[in-house]
């Protein structure tokens, strides 16, 4: 009897310990707080929301181009993240290139509605929504490209193919698969390993979504067809989460016109802060050539 109690004590604390880290999945822990607004970069804006297809509000900003230019780019940012986070990083593509540029929060994130996030698979409907979203409320603001960073260059990459009026994409740092940068996630942070606590965590976490196939969201199943409209994949080279190898299977499952970015010492989400204005330079010249 001993040992049938010590079995279901184990058993009661497996399944507790992969229901927190499907919790983990769902809720980030580290969850960016909102704390930086255009105003503090003298940008003008427009506050924007728009509902989901499954009924959840997301907020945004619309900053306009302060020399009339119609041309447009849709800012989707990282997993824990917010817009203030992203244009933080990225507001030069106003303020230099010259580009209108429309960031939105993606569901319980930020400003948003929304209890949970899946890291890109429900989150491709809030993608959704925000091009809908331009098309009806700014159908003279064209053509539009996608600025994706992390979840964000994931979803754009498995979200172009059905939206095929958007014209080019720079994504930094995709992930490659779901179950992949869950497993390397796990890993890196808390030395869990893929079996057997992952794979349970993984059911757990279809169980909790009510989707049996959130875990099959697969960017680098998308990449081929995105062609053939121009895609710019940059990657870090000491980024451990999307690592060099996940990124360029991204890349190289994309067909031409593709470009390809490797910046030296770069981690996680931060290929800008290590490439200084080359950084810039190379990203303003790609929307500038191909919007």
């Amino acid at each position: 009897m001993i040992w049938l109690a010590a079995a279901v004590v184990f058993a009661v604390a497996y399944y507790a310990l992969c229901w927190w880290g499907a919790g983990i999945i769902l809720h980030p822990p580290a969850m960016s707080p909102m704390w930086i607004f255009p105003e503090q970069f003298g940008l003008r804006y427009e506050k924007i929301a728009f509902k989901t297809r499954d009924g959840l509000e997301l907020r945004g900003w619309f900053i306009p181009s302060t020399t009339g230019e119609k041309r447009t780019i849709l800012m989707c940012h990282g997993w824990g993240d917010n817009k203030g986070e992203l244009l933080k990083q990225t507001y030069f593509l106003n303020e230099n290139g010259g580009f209108n540029l429309a960031y939105f929060d993606f569901r319980s994130h930020g400003e948003s509605e929304g209890e949970i996030t899946t890291i890109g698979g429900l989150e491709t409907i809030d993608f959704d929504a925000a091009v809908e979203w331009l098309r009806k409320a700014k159908p003279e603001f064209s053509p539009v490209g996608v600025f994706g960073l992390s979840m964000g260059a994931a979803v754009t990459v498995a979200s172009l193919p059905k939206h095929p009026d958007l014209r080019c994409a720079v994504v930094e740092s995709p992930f490659s698969d779901y179950r992949t940068v869950i497993k390397r996630w796990g890993w890196n942070n808390m030395k869990i390993p893929y079996y057997p606590l992952i794979a349970l965590m993984l059911i757990l976490l279809r169980s909790r979504v009510k989707d049996p196939a959130i875990d099959r969201f697969n960017p680098v199943e998308a990449a081929p067809k995105i062609s053939p409209r121009p895609l710019f994949v940059i990657g870090g080279e000491f980024d451990r989460l999307m690592t060099p190898a996940d990124v360029k299977k991204v890349f190289n499952a994309a067909r031409e016109p593709k470009q390809l970015w490797m910046v030296p010492e770069a981690w996680h989400a931060k290929c800008r802060e290590a490439a200084g204005m080359e950084y810039d330079t190379r990203v303003i010249g790609f929307f500038s050539r191909n919007l």
